[in-house]
């Protein structure tokens, strides 16, 4: 059954069928790779079989009309004559014209001067809108209108002569049809180092359609134009904004004391600062609202880090964010479900690439000086922190606890649309709590009010709308107020622990009885309360709870938020990881691996083309071992089971590849050795010792998990040569935790006589490399 289900996956094929027989058992599975819908036939034309019951297939086969692009004209920054722009700039006498007026004034005068040398030296080009697929050349597509004209007139007068210059014509175009599309994908593979954005654009063309359609939906209103489409978005992204954002609350007074060990009411501005991140930009990153792509900053970085560095000064000395580097365009990102719904889709931000530069100027410093105030428990977007180390955390707790015999209950929470709902005033006041003073203060005033946004699709632009509430989403600085927002929501749990990535949270205790129980609950509505306080909205229905424990029957509680019975599941997925209430990862082991049969397949369908090896490989890294490698010190399989089910992934990609290059059939540890890869479990090995490393070496600020890592100091001289100290466990799951596992495979690899690993200096090349020393000599 599981090479099977496997089977399906490598073709991208679902089962769609849930109609059962009369004897209430499912025999007949629909499989397709589009999506379908079945139902039990109400008018059967021949007598029902039992056992097969009659059906009805509804396939969405319909042609897709993708949305028009709108006609527009765009600057090629690429061909631009920056020698003459520079020259200008640096002769613009920019210290008496942008401390003259007011800041806003002073913004203006600079992006009118920009904008005419941009003007004056950048040419015009109008984008391609040819329907002819990308390796299609200007021959080539002469020769199909040839032909195309002789099919017409033959079609018309039926003349053999037009007949047969058809017929030549048309086997010239598929003769140079495949020679244009091979030199296309040669001139691909064989730029991916110089331009990987050409060569993921054309996989990434691979998987289908990726446009917007010509009609969608949003709230019972219909749109079929571009602007309406737009509109449509612009109303849906701004309905999940608070609309009192304005209005003051009064926090607790223990809240309001002022308890920060630091005062900042100003930032330094260095003109070579702001020179180095201007180099430091993605070329690849497209222009904001002030239509300044990075292509420009960093061919000009160095004569506009004194315009820039004058006006951010001016920014923070005056406390004021000028209104278009408040300013957003928003593009939809279908997320799932169907694509003609306006609400399947997320917002992803774009601001004006000068205002990042500002922003990490002040982030750099602010975060500097916040750092010792940020919640050990918090793992979002926090330096050296990461849902590898926050579900390590949680992990290690759990089979700690299933060791003893105790039972864990977790509450896993769900805020509605929390970056968005962020009141201002209450963000305001959190800041000046945490030590931000004058004109900084103001400066985060005037940076979070006022702000607007339009949604950009097609080339087509919404009205513009205001942001009354919330952090600014695709802003460094954005994460890190949420951060400062939520860092007090430690003082909720006085009976329990927790754990945060961003938003998502995980409350967690032993819970063995009534008491244990009740006291949870105590934290449960100490948070609501906090909630309610910071008007945060928790979404109850979303809330869940999961008992971690190998008892028969464990305790089961019935957990209440605002009077309301939270959902008891048997299995979560935390952070991309499944948790399930035996604690086993059998349901997380199967997802991956259905993912990456799906994700091989694509690849050995979409790799046909390539000549490299390289190239096939690099698809099966990043498409594949991807899903099977994320986290893995969390889940990594004890029993040969599981182990073997993830390894036969990577052993039909090998049995591929020796296909598909001509490489003589051998074993699998000799095709891993030929191709360069480590098996799998090699692999996860190998993660969980550089992450040791990185623990002790501080590279992953996460005390908790430096606690676990205890270093042996023997009482007396031995020979034993061990560096970590190793549990002594009386269950399966404590033996196999990260901790104990990871601690045993630094031992060995350390002690060993061909490996000089040190733990404290050896880089992690040197680590790998030890690895594939031991793997190829096994292979001896």
């Amino acid at each position: 059954m599981v090479d099977f289900i496997d089977a399906l996956d490598l073709c991208n094929l679902h089962q769609f069928n849930n109609v059962p027989n009369q004897y209430g058992r499912i025999l007949d599975l629909i499989l397709c790779t589009a999506p379908a819908s079945v139902r039990a036939c109400p008018d059967p034309l021949v007598p029902e079989d039992p056992h097969h019951p009659a059906l009805l297939i509804d396939l969405d086969v319909a042609n897709f009309k993708p949305l028009k692009l709108a006609p527009q004209r765009r600057f090629a920054f690429n061909r631009g004559d920056y020698t003459s722009i520079k020259k200008c700039i640096r002769d613009t006498n920019w210290c008496t014209i942008l401390r003259a007026h007011n800041l806003n004034d002073c913004i203006e005068r600079f992006y009118k001067i920009i904008y005419e040398f941009r003007d004056t030296f950048i040419p015009i080009h109008s984008p391609s809108t040819s329907k002819f697929p990308p390796w299609y050349n200007s021959c080539l597509v002469k020769m199909i209108k040839e032909k195309n004209k002789y099919f017409r007139k033959y079609k018309l007068y039926g003349n053999l002569s037009d007949k047969s210059s058809f017929i030549l014509i048309r086997d010239r175009v598929c003769k140079a049809e495949r020679q244009c599309y091979n030199t296309y994908i040669n001139r691909i593979e064989n730029s991916i180092a110089s331009n990987p954005k050409a060569f993921w654009s054309f996989v990434k063309s691979s998987k289908g359609r990726g446009t917007f359609p010509a009609e969608m939906s949003y709230a019972g209103h219909l749109s079929d134009t571009g602007q309406g489409i737009s509109e449509l978005f612009s109303t849906y992204f701004h309905s999940t904004f608070l609309n009192n954002s304005n209005t003051t609350t009064n926090l607790p007074n223990d809240a309001l004391s002022d308890h920060s060990n630091c005062d900042i009411g100003s930032i330094e501005i260095d003109t070579k600062v702001i020179e180095k991140l201007l180099k430091s930009l993605d070329l690849n990153k497209s222009a904001g609202p002030d239509s300044l792509p990075a292509i420009f900053l960093v061919n000009c970085a160095e004569e506009l880090s004194l315009p820039l560095s004058i006006l951010f000064k001016r920014c923070v000395d005056e406390g004021v964010m000028p209104t278009i580097w408040k300013s957003a365009y928003i593009s939809p990102i279908h997320k799932k479900g169907p694509k003609e719904c306006v609400d399947n889709y997320r917002p992803i931000s774009k601001l004006c690439l000068v205002s990042k530069i500002l922003e990490r100027v002040v982030y750099n410093q602010l975060y500097r000086a916040l750092s010792h105030t940020f919640s050990p428990a918090q793992h979002g977007f926090l330096k050296c922190r990461s849902t590898v180390s926050n579900l390590l955390l949680f992990s290690d707790f759990i089979s700690d606890h299933l060791a003893r015999g105790d039972q864990v209950d977790a509450i896993y929470t769900d805020y509605s649309k929390a970056f968005d709902r962020i009141d201002h005033t209450l963000l305001l006041k959190k800041l000046h709590i945490q030590g931000i003073r004058d004109n900084l203060l103001k400066w985060f005033h005037s940076y979070l009010s006022n702000r607007s946004q339009a949604v950009v699709l097609n080339g087509f632009t919404s009205t513009w709308k205001d942001i009354p509430s919330g952090v600014p989403q695709g802003s460094l600085l954005g994460p890190l107020l949420f951060i400062v927002f939520i860092g007090d929501i430690d003082s909720c749990f006085a009976n329990s622990s927790h754990l945060l990535f961003a938003d998502d949270m995980k409350i967690y205790k032993t819970v063995n009885n009534a008491a244990d129980a009740t006291s949870l609950q105590e934290d449960l509505v100490r948070l609501d309360a906090y909630c309610a306080d910071n008007k945060l909205d928790l979404n109850v229905t979303k809330c869940l709870i999961i008992s971690f424990s190998r008892k028969r029957s464990p305790y089961e509680f019935d957990y209440r938020i605002r009077s309301q019975k939270l959902a008891r599941v048997y299995s979560t997925r935390d952070l991309g990881v499944i948790f399930d209430s035996r604690f086993t990862f059998d349901e997380h082991i199967d997802s991956v691996v259905g993912k990456a049969c799906r994700a091989l397949g694509f690849v050995m369908r979409s790799s046909k083309p390539f000549k490299s090896m390289k190239t096939v490989k690099l698809l099966f890294c990043a498409y594949v071992r991807s899903h099977l490698e994320y986290a893995s010190q969390v889940w990594n399989p004890r029993y040969a089971v599981y182990i073997n089910r993830i390894e036969r992934i990577q052993r039909k990609f090998t049995r591929y590849l020796g296909f598909k290059f001509k490489v003589p059939y051998r074993p699998y540890e000799h095709r891993c050795e030929r191709f360069h890869l480590l098996p799998l479990e090699l692999r996860r090995s190998v993660a969980d010792v550089i992450f040791v490393l990185k623990v002790a070496r501080g590279e992953i600020d996460c005390p908790q998990l430096l606690q676990l890592i205890k270093l042996r100091v023997p009482e007396r001289l031995t020979r034993k040569k061990d560096i970590l100290h190793v549990l002594q466990c009386s269950t399966n799951y404590r033996q196999n935790s990260f901790v104990v596992r990871s601690s045993i495979m630094v031992n060995r690899l350390c002690k060993s006589n061909d490996n000089d690993i040190d733990i404290f200096h050896s880089n992690f090349e040197a680590v790998r490399a030890a690895f594939v020393r031991n793997f190829v000599a096994s292979l001896a």
